[in-house]
C-alpha cells in the first residue's frame, strides 16, 4: 500500500473504503454502519483496519497520489458541510471521488441489481390457493382464491443476497 491508494476492508455484508495517506493514516467516512458519527475522519491505519486485512482497489485512470490525498484532506476539512448517506454519500463514493473525481459505488450498483433480480423472482412466482367454503346447508357455497407471496419473497430476498455475494466473488478489480 502506498500514498493515495484507495483501500478497503471486508466487513460482514459490505466493504469499508478509505484513502491511504502514506503516513500510516487513512481518511475515510466513520459512517453510522460501523457505529461511528457519519463524518470524515483521519485515523491510524490499524484503527481503520480493525484487525481485518486491508486490500487495495486497483483501476486505471486515477489522479496522482499527492492530488488524491489533497482531495481527501479537502473533504476532511469541509466535512461539516456534508453528511454521510448510505445511498448518496458513502465511504466508497468518497474514495472514488478522491481518486477519480467521480463518486461511484460498486456495492450499491450491484447490490441493487441483485436485490431487484431476487425481488422480481418473488413477484413472478406467486402461489395461488383456492379454498371452498360451505354455504347454507351445503347448497350455496363461496370459493375464495388467495395469493401467497411470503415464502417466495423470502426466497427472492435470499436469492438477492446470494446474487450480490456471487457478484462480489466474480469482481476481480482488486
Amino acid at each position: 500500500m502506498t500514498k493515495g491508494d484507495h483501500i478497503y476492508i471486508q466487513c460482514l455484508g459490505f466493504d469499508h473504503h478509505g484513502i491511504d495517506c502514506g503516513d500510516d493514516t487513512v481518511i475515510h467516512y466513520s459512517g453510522s454502519i460501523k457505529g461511528g458519527t457519519g463524518k470524515i475522519v483521519r485515523e491510524l491505519k490499524s484503527k481503520f483496519a480493525n484487525r481485518k486485512l486491508i486490500r487495495v482497489k486497483t483501476y486505471g485512470n486515477k489522479y496522482s497520489p499527492d492530488l488524491i490525498v489533497q482531495r481527501a484532506e479537502f473533504r476532511l476539512k469541509n466535512s461539516h458541510k456534508e453528511g454521510y448517506n448510505l445511498v448518496f454519500n458513502n465511504c466508497e463514493q468518497f474514495a472514488y471521488d478522491c481518486t477519480q473525481g467521480q463518486p461511484d459505488s460498486w456495492q450499491l450498483k450491484h447490490g441493487a441489481m441483485a436485490f431487484v433480480g431476487g425481488a422480481s423472482v418473488a413477484v413472478l412466482n406467486p402461489v395461488t390457493t383456492t379454498v371452498s367454503a360451505g354455504g347454507i346447508l351445503g347448497l350455496v357455497g363461496v370459493t375464495t382464491t388467495t395469493v401467497a407471496l411470503a415464502p417466495t419473497i423470502a426466497l427472492g430476498v435470499l436469492g438477492a443476497g446470494l446474487g450480490y455475494l456471487g457478484l462480489k466473488a466474480l469482481d476481480n478489480s482488486d
